[in-house]
C-alpha cells in the first residue's frame, strides 16, 4: 500500500502544479504577483508546522514578537509565493524582459571583474528574495555556468522545474557527478553558483550563520581553493522600481584561496567568510528569506 501511495501522490502534486504553473505564467505580472500573495496567505494559514518553524526562528534570531512578529512571518510566507509566480514566468520569458525586470549593473560589473582572471569564479546566493532568478542572471549577462542543486522530492514536477531553471539559465548540478561537472566549469573559466544555506548535516563545519553556528557545506569552496577561483556572495531582492522587479545585490567582499595555507585551515576560513557575507545580504531585507527551512537543525545533533 505504501509503494502505491507515493505514485499516487506524486502524479496528484504533478498535475496541481502543472495547472499552477500554467495559470501563474499567462497572467500579467501584477495579477500574478496578486495571486502569489494570496497563496503565500494560504499557506501561512494551513501550515501550521512551517509557520510555527518560521516565528521560532525569526524570534530566536531578530527577537522579533507579537504583531511585528506577524506581520514579518506574513511578509515571508508571501515572498515565497510571489518567488513562485515569477518562477513561472520564466518559462516563457525573453532575455530582454528578463533584463528590463531585473537590474544586473552592478552584478555584471562585478562578474565581468572576476571573469577578467581568467580563473573561473564560485558565485554563491541564498534561498533569498527570488533565489530562483540567480541562476538565470549569470547566464543572461553571458557567463558560462552551472548551479549545484538538490533535485526535489517528486521527480515529475523536478522534470518542469529544471526545464524552466535551464530553459534561460546554465545547467542545474543536482545528480550523480554533480562536483565533476562543476570542475569541468571551472576548467574552463565559467562560473558555479551555490546555494550554502541549508542544513550541511555532518558532512558540513559548523560556521556562524545570522549569528548562530549553523552546518554548512564545504564542497564548494573546496573546488574554489582546488582551482585557486575567487569567490564573491550575490543575491536578487526584491525591489519595487517600476517594471523593475528584482535587483541582484552583490556583497562588497571578494574571497580568494590562499595557496600558501593549510588546506584545511583554509576551507574554514573561506567558510565563515562566506557565511558572514550571507547573512550580512539577509540582514538587508531579513523578511525575503527562508525562514521555513531548519537551518540550524545538526546544532541539537552535534551537542
Amino acid at each position: 500500500m505504501a509503494k502505491q501511495a507515493r505514485p499516487l501522490r506524486h502524479a496528484a502534486e504533478y498535475a496541481a502544479a502543472k495547472a499552477a504553473m500554467l495559470t501563474l505564467s499567462a497572467l500579467p505580472l501584477p495579477a500574478a504577483h496578486w495571486v502569489g500573495r494570496r497563496l503565500g496567505d494560504v499557506a501561512r494559514a494551513l501550515d501550521k508546522r512551517h509557520r510555527q518553524r518560521a516565528r521560532d526562528q525569526v524570534h530566536d534570531r531578530l527577537g522579533l514578537e507579537g504583531t511585528a512578529l506577524d506581520a514579518f512571518v506574513r511578509a515571508n510566507f508571501q515572498n515565497y509565493g510571489m518567488t513562485m509566480a515569477e518562477f513561472c514566468r520564466l518559462g516563457r520569458m525573453t532575455n530582454e524582459e528578463f533584463l528590463r525586470r531585473v537590474d544586473v549593473d552592478a552584478f555584471r560589473e562585478r562578474v565581468y571583474a572576476l571573469k577578467a582572471e581568467n580563473k573561473g569564479m564560485v558565485l554563491f546566493t541564498a534561498h533569498f528574495g527570488n533565489w530562483e532568478w540567480c541562476n538565470t542572471a549569470i547566464r543572461v549577462i553571458g557567463v558560462n555556468s552551472g548551479s549545484l542543486a538538490r533535485p526535489l522530492d517528486n521527480p515529475r514536477i523536478d522534470d518542469i522545474v529544471r526545464s524552466i531553471r535551464e530553459r534561460l539559465g546554465g545547467p542545474i548540478l543536482d545528480k550523480q557527478g554533480a562536483i565533476r561537472r562543476a570542475a569541468s566549469i571551472l576548467r574552463k573559466k565559467g562560473a558555479v553558483g551555490v546555494l550554502p544555506d541549508q542544513d550541511g548535516g555532518r558532512l558540513g563545519v559548523m560556521s556562524p550563520f545570522l549569528g548562530k553556528p549553523a552546518s554548512t557545506i564545504t564542497a564548494p569552496v573546496e573546488l574554489a581553493v582546488r582551482f585557486g577561483c575567487p569567490m564573491c556572495v550575490m543575491g536578487a531582492m526584491r525591489v519595487n522600481e517600476g517594471e523593475r522587479i528584482l535587483r541582484i545585490v552583490v556583497q562588497p567582499a571578494i574571497h580568494r584561496p590562499d595557496p600558501e595555507a593549510d588546506r584545511r585551515a583554509e576551507v574554514k576560513r573561506l567558510v565563515d567568510a562566506i557565511n558572514s557575507d550571507v547573512s550580512d545580504m539577509i540582514m538587508r531585507a531579513p523578511e525575503q528569506w527562508m525562514w521555513i527551512h531548519r537551518r540550524w537543525k545538526s546544532v541539537g545533533e552535534w551537542g
